[in-house]
């Protein structure tokens, strides 16, 4: 392996457009990366309760205890959004990095492996633009945009204790710029001059994450088809976060900076809980539920009423052909699939917006315990009843897996 790293009146407006991300992004901290890697989306962004050798996962650290391979993992992700309303549609794209990840065993018989990594934890990427005509202001154009978002540097371990109890914890550092911009521009430029307004805000937090996955309950059932029959349980915490803004203006004269301000967000716990198991060795099960409390997020202590409480519903299946390295291409492969509900933190004039989604993916073998793994993603979110915005979505990650043995304890 070591050659091998190398706002809502705008949603009413039927001439609007938008171009980048999700126009929903604009509220709160943008949308949340509930997970990071191409494996993870082919199974429907479920796995709180599984552990694997050969993956280091973000759902939950306490599923690193069955790493035995010093791994590095890192992917991209693109996504593309098909936004329509009751009168026109338009499609956008973006590309993001997925993070990166490196994970060392320290000892096998105990679980204990460490692990680092740098992922994104929250995007916001929108441009929403629309025309307006006034008696008193004539032919203008009022654009809303947002970008930025927080990501998340990470340091954790797993531990299995005794009866295959595995347990958890990272502790992780936030960080991230936002820019929001409103720009006024007039088609008379006698008499008004074209104005900006900018928000930049530099963010910083810290924050940790526990996690726990049971023993294999159907050692104690009997079960003959079933196996590694597992729950798991996330609880993560964000401390207040952090922000340093700087307001600008741009006026004929160029941009003017007139305030600096300081103010602390806080973003809401999340927990989540996890079922998973082996049909007949070769199938895997998995049934994630998550929740975030977004109708606790504040601003200096303000609440707002465009957030609700994050839901999600998510199930997965994995096939492994079982054969090991000694298998041909097509047995070594792995393929994925899985469906999610959601019901997600933004209220758009009163109404919830909702997602569904389906998934599909695979691991193509590079090697022993080394793939390039592939996630696919479709999903409906928000509606255009009540003059909302309807988002298709398209998603593709790729994340490169490798797994090597760097360390060799010599024999006594």
């Amino acid at each position: 392996m070591k050659n091998k790293i190398i706002i809502s009146l705008l949603l009413l407006s039927s001439l609007l457009l938008a171009s980048g991300g999700s126009i929903y992004t604009r509220y709160g901290i943008g949308d949340i990366f509930l997970y990071n890697s191409a494996r993870e989306l082919g199974s429907g962004g479920t796995g709180i309760a599984f552990s694997s050798h050969d993956n280091i996962g973000t759902l939950n650290p306490a599923g690193w205890n069955s790493i035995s391979l010093t791994r590095f993992s890192t992917g991209v992700n693109f996504k593309g959004y098909g936004l329509s309303d009751n009168s026109q549609s338009a499609f956008y794209t973006e590309t993001d990095f997925s993070g990166m990840l490196v994970a060392f065993p320290i000892s096998n018989d105990y679980g204990i492996t460490l692990v680092g990594g740098l992922t994104p934890y929250s995007n916001i990427n929108y441009d929403v633009v629309y025309d307006q005509e006034s008696p008193e202001l004539g032919k203008h154009t009022i654009e809303y945009s947002g970008s930025g978002g927080l990501s998340r540097a990470f340091l954790g371990f797993s531990y299995r204790l005794p009866f295959e109890l595995s347990l958890g914890i990272t502790l992780e550092y936030f960080s991230g710029k936002t820019d929001y911009l409103s720009r006024l521009e007039f088609e008379d430029q006698i008499n008004f001059t074209n104005s900006e307004y900018l928000l930049s805000t530099k963010n910083h937090g810290v924050g940790y994450t526990f996690g726990i996955i049971s023993p294999d309950f159907s050692n104690f059932l009997s079960l003959e088809t079933i196996s590694d029959l597992r729950i798991g349980a996330t609880y993560h915490i964000v401390n207040t976060i952090n922000s340093d803004s700087v307001v600008a203006y741009r006026n004929s004269r160029g941009f003017e900076e007139y305030r600096n301000s300081e103010f602390t967000r806080e973003i809401p716990t999340r927990m989540g809980v996890g079922l998973s198991l082996k049909w007949k060795e070769k199938y895997t099960f998995m049934f994630d539920f998550v929740n975030q409390k977004f109708s606790d997020f504040t601003e200096d202590d303000v609440r707002y009423s465009f957030l609700r409480d994050l839901t999600r519903y998510s199930l997965g299946f994995e096939y492994r052909h079982g054969s090991g390295r000694f298998g041909s291409t097509w047995e070594q492969m792995i393929w994925r699939a899985g469906l999610s509900y959601e019901q997600s933190q933004y209220v758009v004039n009163g109404n919830g917006i909702d997602e569904m989604a389906a998934y599909a993916g695979f691991s193509f073998p590079m090697g022993y315990d080394n793939s390039i793994d592939f996630g696919f993603k479709y999903g409906i979110r928000g509606t255009t009843d009540f003059n909302l915005i309807k988002e298709n979505i398209f998603a593709a990650f790729i994340t490169i897996n490798f797994g090597d043995l760097w360390f060799i304890r010599p024999e006594r």
